[in-house]
């Protein structure tokens, strides 16, 4: 636990001493008298149990609102990330033609979407220092995750896209590009990668790609290509 203002603590030491004045000082008298002999019956009176209960819940209270003046607030849990300086992007092509299932896995099918997913995943976890994002993308781009070092959040936004959660019938490699170049010309790294993860060729979109890829060059941010389908993986310079 922490407290958002805890010089207000410090009125707490102010209290004994408010005690002793106020002990000190004494109560003024209840009633008036012209004889001791109105009042020899209360010579032996004492303090009721419900007097001292309402006193102590008095300084309870002060003491409840000094350190709601401090403001505690608790804290689950705490951790130190250190980032290596790098920034990647990876856009993941999500057009239709990534349904094709060109691959067996523990003899199974597994097709284009999901193999590049698990090699996008392996990737994430082998860089645990970089600040990665998620870009997604067939006849239009969208940012699916913004560069972060939580892994597991973008691990979690990874796994749940499919074909068919954004307009599956183009492919704008272009407009792809484009969008993960802007979420990097801002910002202030030792070096700005794009992974590009597709199986096929522009055929949408406003931009054309090598426009982009030549933008991403001016803007000292390196673009490495993924193909995926009947070739096998492949990780190479586009410019």
């Amino acid at each position: 636990m922490n407290f958002a203002h805890p010089y207000f603590l410090l009125l707490l030491l102010l209290l004994p001493m408010l005690a002793w004045l106020k002990g000190k000082r004494g109560r003024p008298p209840a009633f008036l008298y012209s004889s001791v002999k109105l009042v020899e019956g209360l010579t032996r009176a004492k303090r009721s149990r419900a007097g001292n209960f309402l006193s102590a819940l008095r300084w309870l209270v002060l003491v409840l609102f000094i350190v709601a003046l401090a403001q505690p607030r608790l804290m689950k849990s705490q951790t130190t990330v250190k980032a290596s300086g790098i920034d990647i992007v990876c856009a993941l092509d999500l057009s239709g033609s990534m349904i094709s299932e060109d691959f067996v896995v523990n003899n199974k099918r597994v097709n284009r979407v999901n193999m590049a997913k698990s090699v996008l995943e392996k990737f994430i976890d082998q860089r645990p220092d970089d600040r990665i994002g998620l870009v997604v993308f067939a006849a239009q781009a969208f940012i699916a995750t913004p560069l972060t070092l939580d892994h597991d959040y973008l691990q979690e936004n990874l796994a749940r896209l499919a074909i068919g959660s954004i307009n599956s019938d183009a492919t704008a490699i272009g407009d792809a590009l484009t969008t993960s170049v802007n979420r990097l010309r801002e910002l202030k790294a030792k070096s700005k990668i794009i992974i590009l993860a597709t199986d096929g060729q522009n055929n949408s979109g406003k931009i054309d790609p090598l426009t982009a890829a030549d933008a991403a060059h001016a803007l000292g941010v390196k673009i490495y290509t993924v193909g995926i389908g009947a070739i096998p993986f492949l990780l190479t310079p586009m410019v």
